[in-house]
């Protein structure tokens, strides 16, 4: 699919899955251009003033300064542009995930989808170029004058041209261009979070996983060594008890023996002595 088709994504809306979401994009259809005919030209949308078309497509886009976290848990999004339905996707993060878990095939998100039709939003070039070309080509009063995709391309180019003679073919792929590098630059934003937040919530837990695992070896260490020293003790302590046991009973029949003798010797002198 060429990026073309997957920029129209953001403005086409599934009727069934936002029907709030399209009456208010019609509604903001028709307040910004008179609904066209086949016959008749398409009228410039007029919220912003025709100013010249930038050539170069390289123009670094208005923000400035990333301050999204986009891997906090999701919010439910409320559209505020049109997108088309969730579609499966192979794309894989360019950079080498550090996580364990292998990358799977991802499937398009309409939250995502409304985060990057916003970021084009604010990134709109002044003037007219690709961006207001899709709106109108686009625009469900316009796909049912004109159901022909070629002829309401056609018409609403050459309406915006005899608006704005600057406007060419050129100027419009330029455009495109300078889209694709916006979307681009806000992926490596995506990316760089993305690592972000791998190495806060899984690197920095294995890190605190293997400390604790060589801590507990240490003790495991420690315990086997208190339990031979134990085991050393123990022998020992049952050696000395078996020594110690027989030189007391060695004692006790020596002074046994002594003493019965010293009472045989008291009663024999006892009846020879008168």
């Amino acid at each position: 699919m060429g990026f073309g088709k997957k920029f129209k994504s953001l403005f086409i809306v599934d009727e069934e899955e936002d029907s709030d979401a399209q009456k208010k994009a019609e509604q903001d259809t028709r307040a910004a251009s008179a609904k066209p005919t086949p016959s008749a030209p398409v009228t410039q949308p007029t919220q912003r003033q025709v100013q010249p078309q930038p050539q170069q497509s390289s123009e670094s886009p208005k923000k400035t300064e990333d301050t999204r976290n986009y891997f906090q848990p999701e919010q439910p999004a409320k559209l505020s542009m049109k997108i088309g339905k969730g579609e499966q996707s192979t794309a894989k993060p360019q950079s080498e995930p550090t996580a364990d878990a292998e990358p799977q095939s991802g499937n398009v998100k309409r939250q995502i989808l409304k985060m990057i039709s916003d970021v084009i939003d604010e990134n709109n070039i002044p003037g007219t170029d690709y961006y207001e070309l899709n709106k109108i080509i686009e625009s469900p009063d316009f796909i049912k004058a004109i159901p022909d995709k070629n002829a309401r391309t056609i018409s609403a180019f050459y309406s915006l041209k005899a608006q704005d003679p600057k406007v060419t073919k050129q100027s419009i792929l330029n455009s495109i261009d300078y889209y694709k590098d916006v979307v681009n630059k806000e992926y490596q934003n995506v990316l760089s979070s993305y690592n972000a937040t791998v190495e806060a919530q899984v690197n920095a837990p294995r890190k605190e996983i293997e400390k604790l695992t060589a801590q507990k070896q240490e003790l495991l260490d420690r315990i086997a060594t208190i339990d031979k020293q134990v085991s050393v003790l123990q022998q020992e302590i049952s050696d000395k008890t078996l020594e110690l046991n027989n030189k007391k009973a060695d004692y006790d029949a020596s002074f046994d023996l002594v003493l019965k003798n010293l009472n045989e010797e008291k009663t024999e002198l006892n009846n020879i002595l008168q």
